[in-house]
């Protein structure tokens, strides 16, 4: 849409913003009568008893979350919480329509490893404190990390790169919402804080979005510098990079602007969904070790853990890197939404159209 050129990538020719539409071929012959019946006819009447459903699993999960909160061997709170949230998370996929998850660890290395990095292979998968960085596609990727990890979510701030938790359910609201360029002080806090506390209190790995906002899956934004800042690193935390993609014919997952829920409607409509996931390999992720604020120069050679988590993210998910960045999300959304007003006033007060 030539109103939104402004916010074309002019390196790639990619827009990252605006909602992916369907291929062409999906708008020919039968396949018109087709989508137009599930659209209108079967569609609504299909994600109708979903959302029933859905509100059944958030009615549960509110019950199971209070009790959950009365324990407080951080051990049994952790176990309780992870069963729960997995089975509520998993159950809210296969009600969306993701009755499997396509999920593959990838290798991005060709031929020998480093020998270094394979004598500190990552044992035990991905534990409380962990950090898990990603690119952010839909509130779908909430859903597979809860069900996957019951991790912590966190917002970053832009400009301090510190972070907030936030709950599960402001992760899932998160995408509809304006990104905020700054957090207010009294909530931000260094990474390598909240690592720790989730380390101690065992309430899994913590996910980081470094992109700070939502795509269409079609490109990655600019990365915030997470880990240049000595308050963010955590020696003990291992890092994992996950990769989210969806596929589609008439109706896309990806979910980056417009009403989240009608949205969630036009989800619920579709008889099935398609997400891929691949994970890195975890001997080939980057080490807080090797930032060059920890290593030692005379035995290693230091690492730019932005740069390396960028690159492998980029290897990863296949796509291309914009020059586009969470502000620029940020002006995209207010130009959007007064669009969507569809009117405004000029200096004599009449409406006209913006």
């Amino acid at each position: 849409m030539e109103k939104y050129s402004k916010w074309r990538d002019q390196g790639t020719g990619i827009q990252p913003f605006l909602q992916p539409v369907p291929a062409r071929s999906e708008k020919q012959g039968l396949k018109v009568v087709l989508n137009a019946a599930k659209k209108y006819i079967v569609g609504p009447v299909v994600a109708t008893m979903r959302l029933a459903l859905l509100g059944a699993l958030a009615v549960v999960d509110a019950a199971t979350a209070a009790v959950g909160a009365l324990v407080v061997v951080p051990s049994i709170k952790r176990m309780w919480t992870w069963c729960t949230r997995s089975v509520w998370a998993r159950m809210a996929l296969l009600v969306l329509g993701f009755y499997s998850v396509d999920t593959k660890t990838v290798s991005l290395q060709k031929g020998r490893r480093d020998a270094r990095k394979n004598a500190a292979s990552k044992k035990g998968g991905v534990r409380s404190g962990d950090i898990i960085v990603a690119n952010h596609a839909s509130y779908v990727d909430i859903l597979y990390l809860v069900a996957k990890y019951a991790p912590v979510f966190v917002e970053l701030d832009n400009a301090t790169m510190c972070a907030r938790p936030i709950s599960m359910w402001t992760a899932l609201r998160a995408p509809a919402q304006m990104t905020p360029a700054l957090l207010q002080a009294k909530d931000a806090r260094p990474l390598k804080t909240i690592t720790e506390e989730a380390r101690a209190k065992r309430c899994g790995p913590v996910v980081v979005f470094p992109e700070n906002a939502t795509t269409n899956g079609r490109a990655l934004l600019q990365l915030l510098p997470v880990f240049g800042e000595y308050g963010n690193l955590d020696e003990k935390s291992n890092i994992h990079i996950v990769a989210f993609k969806y596929p589609f014919q008439s109706f896309s997952p990806a979910y980056s602007v417009g009403n989240q829920a009608a949205h969630l409607f036009g989800l619920c409509c579709q008889f099935y969904n398609s997400i891929t996931v691949r994970v890195l390999d975890p001997n080939e992720a980057p080490r807080v070790a090797d930032s060059p604020m920890f290593c030692d120069s005379s035995e290693a050679e230091p690492v730019d853990i932005d740069e390396d988590v960028g690159e492998k993210l980029l290897q990863l998910s296949r796509l291309r890197m914009t020059k586009m960045t969470a502000m620029d999300k940020r002006d995209f959304l207010t130009f959007y939404h007064k669009r969507a007003k569809g009117y405004g006033k000029n200096a004599n007060g009449r409406p006209v159209t913006i």
